[in-house]
């Protein structure tokens, strides 16, 4: 017989295979089924408050359920009334102090579960068809599930927030005329903008090796008819306490002579220790 103590477990465990292996953009839905399916609960659901006039149905099963919007100053006053604890109803309270009525017609009983206390408030719910008991090792199981589900939803929202921060700077960074290479000190990453892409013969902009990245701009120097003057510069930049240089000029002639203004500066930051080359052309 499994235990409630080991399908929270369980919960814990594929909730954490999920957040390594999977996107994090699901990272919720699956986390709101799989207590559905563990607490064998006929429906489950998120309901998150949008603004002052809003809460919205999210990550529903049955899905047809998704996107219903429901005011939320009454769900908002129960959940103050009970502190922000996990509310069990073995029983259905009547229509008028019902406020989940329009989604949980024909249950018979139900949980509230306050997941971020936030101010755009999340809660999950779950109902029976059946009346259940919610005997006290089921709702120590429900309560470690509440505690995992902050955790997730905290994650969630940060990790999409930092993607979205990162496709926004990405773009301005495309966008930006010269030529961006950065080079991580870790000798694991690097990145570069679409005109460095274009400038180094690469296969396109994002993420790439430091050593595809060196041997790109070597091989972009070896076309400068100026070599000895850049190696020259070179041993003066890497020597130089600062590690940093601009104006530092390489006349390319091939395919077409050109002269590119080169700068190197150092970034450093608790996250992020390397350099960063920019190519004026």
């Amino acid at each position: 017989m499994i235990t409630w103590e080991r399908k929270a477990l369980n919960f814990i465990n594929q909730t954490s295979r999920w957040d390594k292996d999977k996107h994090i953009s699901s990272f919720l839905a699956f986390s709101i089924s799989l207590v559905k399916n563990l607490t064998e609960a006929d429906i489950a659901l998120q309901l998150e408050f949008e603004d002052e006039n809003t809460a919205k149905v999210k990550n529903a099963s049955p899905v047809y359920l998704d996107d219903i919007v429901m005011n939320p100053e009454p769900i908002k006053n129960i959940l103050y009334t009970q502190g922000f604890q996990t509310i069990c109803w073995r029983e259905m309270p009547p229509p008028s102090e019902n406020v989940f009525k329009e989604l949980l017609q024909a249950f018979s009983s139900a949980i509230i579960i306050p997941v971020d206390t936030t101010p755009n408030n999340s809660i999950i719910i779950l109902g029976w068809s059946k009346p259940q008991t919610f005997e006290s090792d089921f709702l120590e199981c429900i309560e470690t599930v509440r505690l995992r589900l902050k955790e997730i939803l905290l994650q969630s929202q940060q990790l999409l927030y930092f993607q979205r921060v990162a496709v926004r700077f990405a773009a301005i960074l495309h966008s930006i005329p010269h030529a961006l290479v950065f080079i991580n000190n870790d000798g694991f990453s690097g990145w570069v903008n679409q005109e460095a892409a274009t400038l180094l013969n690469l296969s396109g902009p994002g993420e790439q090796l430091p050593a595809v990245l060196s041997d790109a701009m070597t091989q972009l120097r070896n076309k400068a008819i100026n070599t000895e003057e850049i190696y020259t510069e070179a041993m003066h930049l890497f020597s130089s306490p600062e590690n940093a240089i601009s104006n530092w000029i390489w006349k390319l002639e091939t395919p077409i002579s050109k002269t590119v203004k080169v700068s190197c500066i150092p970034v450093t930051t608790q996250q992020v220790s390397g350099r960063l080359w920019i190519f004026e052309q």
